[in-house]
């Protein structure tokens, strides 16, 4: 009778030691599951976008799992001298564990998550993935939508602009055409390419590229002396000011001190350095990328905290911008005007020389998330296209990547000008996770190539990197910024019955 006691307690002692085992299995494997899971959600609503069909978002706030755990313990004794024939007195030990795990899904479809993903991402988003060391090239093809191209007349004349567009959709119509590669002279190539080619091209000269936060300033009294009778009641309602707001700065040669007012919000400068400058710029080779506005102009943005901004800021440029559109893709003897002014910046053929009597500058126009899920749709439909373009066209000889890649390595044999941007195709034997959408399985690579030791996975190229995973990182967190507590209808709980 004793011994069966203990054994019921000793059953029940490791009932509890097992359900704390079991918590902290489940939890690490909900773990995996809502990473599997959120990953091919992303991934599914980019495959949408390719079809232009709309994105469904949605999010998995929370696993739930019950853990019922019963012990039951019975005896059956006859007492006296008689007992039923063939029966004889029995114990009896039960244990029962039951798991019962749950899931909800919450779909996004309030205003504020719509209105969220529809607006530009705020710079400083921009130069959070820059500072944590995300490749330069990426955050341009990701982040940015399109880039102009600023001539301003030294002598105050005319400025002309030119608009390249990131839209690898446009691009895969315009590239399915040819029907023979190009032969020509190096300035006239920008005539037959598309917008998409020729942003490529740019951004991979920008190799610098940088960004830099900082605060304006500007100056509300100078020559104020603290040993002056009428200076020291400035210098007191000084002292019972916001320091973060107001700065008070010694000028060593007036031997006075000057008031400064210190911009409420700081801002980013987005900047690239230049070791030749194509055009009379300035003497400084920093270069300030405009986002959007009027450009800031100040170069010492790209480099310091604090910068002094004039009082008055009048307006920058008394001539308007003059937008100088490109006619279409054609067979041409002499660079179209647009044509000039992009050759200009990139350094190609003849019309790269400057004239001296003009500069260029660069602004680039900031995506929305929604408008990063279009993008990436737009770019798995042109890696498709051009694929099936040069399966059947290998005779002409195109000099097309497909995926997209950091560079062309036939014409610029540098590091990582093979690397992929994104792809959906990679190799099974190397998959992250694979998914399955309209009848078609899909592979989603790892980051590193697969080891050409290894028999059961060839590597396509030695040393070749996958970046999808890194785009879907960053994807998975600006989607992420724009969730609302209200937008999830979930109440964490986690019910443990012993």
């Amino acid at each position: 009778m004793h011994r069966l006691a203990l054994a019921a307690l000793l059953i029940a002692l490791s009932g509890c030691g097992l359900s704390s085992v079991m918590i902290k299995a489940d939890a690490l494997s909900f773990g995996d599951v809502i990473e599997d899971a959120t990953n091919k959600l992303l991934v599914l609503n980019l495959l949408r976008a390719r079809d232009k069909a709309p994105l469904h978002f949605a999010d998995i706030p929370v696993i739930r799992e019950s853990v019922q755990q019963t012990v039951s313990i019975s005896f059956l004794q006859f007492m006296g001298s008689v007992k039923p024939t063939a029966t004889t007195d029995s114990q009896t030990v039960g244990a029962n564990l039951q798991l019962t795990p749950s899931f909800e899904v919450s779909h996004l479809y309030s205003k504020e998550f719509i209105t969220g993903i529809a607006s530009p991402i705020d710079p400083r988003v921009v130069k959070y993935w820059l500072d944590r060391g995300l490749d330069r090239r990426i955050v341009l093809l990701l982040f940015f939508s399109a880039v102009e191209i600023v001539e301003t007349r030294l002598d105050g004349g005319a400025v002309h602009t030119i608009r390249i567009a990131n839209a690898p959709r446009e691009a895969a119509d315009i590239i399915s055409n040819r029907r023979q590669g190009f032969s020509g002279p190096d300035a006239l190539r920008c005539d037959t390419q598309s917008d998409f080619e020729r942003y490529l091209k740019l951004f991979n000269m920008l190799r610098t590229f940088s960004a830099n936060s900082y605060r304006e300033r500007r100056l509300l009294a100078r020559g104020m002396s603290p040993g002056a009778a009428e200076d020291s009641k400035n210098l007191q309602a000084f002292a019972a000011l916001d320091q973060a707001k107001v700065q008070l700065v010694y000028d060593r040669e007036q031997r006075s001190y000057n008031v400064y007012s210190l911009g409420a919000e700081p801002k980013v400068a987005f900047c690239f350095h230049e070791d030749e400058p194509t055009g009379a710029a300035s003497s400084s080779q920093f270069e300030v990328l405009d986002i959007g506005g009027p450009a800031p102009g100040n170069k010492t943005s790209c480099f310091q905290s604090v910068v002094d901004v004039a009082a008055d800021d009048g307006p920058r440029r008394t001539s308007i911008p003059l937008p100088t559109f490109f006619a279409g893709p054609a067979e041409v003897k002499e660079p179209s005007r647009y044509c000039s002014i992009y050759n200009q910046f990139t350094g190609s053929g003849a019309a790269a020389r400057p004239d001296g009597r003009s500069k260029l500058e660069l602004r680039l126009y900031i995506r929305s998330v929604g408008e990063i899920f279009q993008f990436l749709g737009d770019l798995l439909h042109y890696q498709d296209a051009v694929k099936k373009h040069l399966e059947r066209n290998a005779h002409l000889g195109l000099k097309l990547n497909t995926p997209v890649t950091f560079g062309y390595c036939g014409d610029h044999p540098e590091p990582g000008c093979d690397d992929i941007f994104l792809r959906l195709d990679g190799e099974p034997c190397n998959a992250r996770f694979s998914l399955n959408y309209r009848d078609k399985t899909y592979h989603v690579g790892n980051f590193n190539p697969p080891d050409p030791l290894d028999g059961a996975c060839q590597a396509e190229r030695a040393g070749r990197k996958d970046h999808t995973l890194e785009v879907l990182a960053v994807l998975h967190q600006l989607v992420g910024l724009n969730k609302s507590a209200t937008d999830i209808k979930a109440t964490p709980a986690v019910q443990l019955l012993p």
